[in-house]
């Protein structure tokens, strides 16, 4: 299973497919967001644990959930960090860097 934020523009098929590769190897996929957070979630079996004791909208949500995973014995691999977008600015920042690739 694999969850996904609605607030990351630049998430492709190509990495969702990525993801459910690194499912054959690790229990739990991430999509780390530059914000703290994650764009993405996978896991082979579903670990409550990881979505606990979180101080969500924070920078410290993808370190804590990591540290879940560690404590709890899980293979983690980690996807390419992408920009998700949570205000005006982080929008404009996205528009600017989508303008810069062109």
């Amino acid at each position: 299973m694999v969850i996904i934020g609605t607030d990351c523009p630049g998430l492709s098929a190509g990495l969702l497919r990525q993801a459910f590769d690194q499912l054959l190897h690790a229990e739990v996929v991430v999509g780390p967001a530059d914000d703290g957070g994650y764009y993405l979630l996978g896991m082979n079996a579903l670990q409550p644990e990881l979505f606990t004791n979180k101080d969500w909208s924070t920078a410290t949500v993808l370190p804590d959930t990591l540290a879940d995973a560690a404590r709890l014995g899980l293979r983690v691999a980690q996807l390419p960090t992408l920009h998700d977008v949570d205000s005006a600015q982080d929008l404009a920042t996205w528009r600017g860097a989508a303008k810069a690739s062109t």
